[in-house]
């Protein structure tokens, strides 16, 4: 089971990569942030809201709650992420359950609140930046989070 891509969010949540402006060729007033959520130091629980609980199943109302450090293109902690995923599609097969996520990265200069629709198995997370605060006030945009060797890289775009 791929849970690293539940991991991935968002989102949220909106996981090589580096805070910062983006290259010159992104389009007028977009601004491009990249950090890798780390597996290491993540904290994640699955609350089961079935009765009776069931060791593998994923059903509807299922709660899945984390907390995964997100770090710079050095490696150097530079936030966390905290996301909870209601599941709203569920499945004996876990890997084949649908669940809807709301995120928030906390960065040192402010946070981004990111939403998605994913499933359990999915290499690869997108999903909405849907507001911000401190430099990421009034934030939207698009994020893209892939699996990756120690934890999810993950791309956020901001459009002014």
């Amino acid at each position: 089971m791929k849970l690293a891509a539940l991991l991935a969010i968002a989102a949220a949540v909106a996981g090589a990569v580096a805070i910062g402006s983006g290259a010159s060729a992104q389009a007028p007033g977009t601004r491009t942030i990249t950090f890798k959520e780390l597996e290491r130091g993540s904290k994640f629980i699955h609350v089961r809201n079935t009765r009776p609980p069931t060791r593998r199943a994923n059903m509807l109302g299922d709660q899945i709650v984390f907390t995964n450090p997100l770090a710079d293109a050095s490696g150097t902690v530079i936030g966390k992420l905290h996301v909870s995923c209601t599941t709203t599609v569920g499945s004996r097969n876990f890997t084949r359950s649908t669940l809807t996520c709301h995120g928030v990265a906390a960065l040192r200069d402010g946070t981004l609140a990111l939403q998605a629709l994913t499933g359990v198995a999915a290499g690869t997370t997108t999903g909405a930046v849907t507001g911000g605060t401190g430099a990421y006030a009034n934030a939207r945009g698009t994020f893209a989070s892939v699996e990756a060797r120690g934890g999810t890289d993950t791309t956020i775009t901001l459009v002014a």
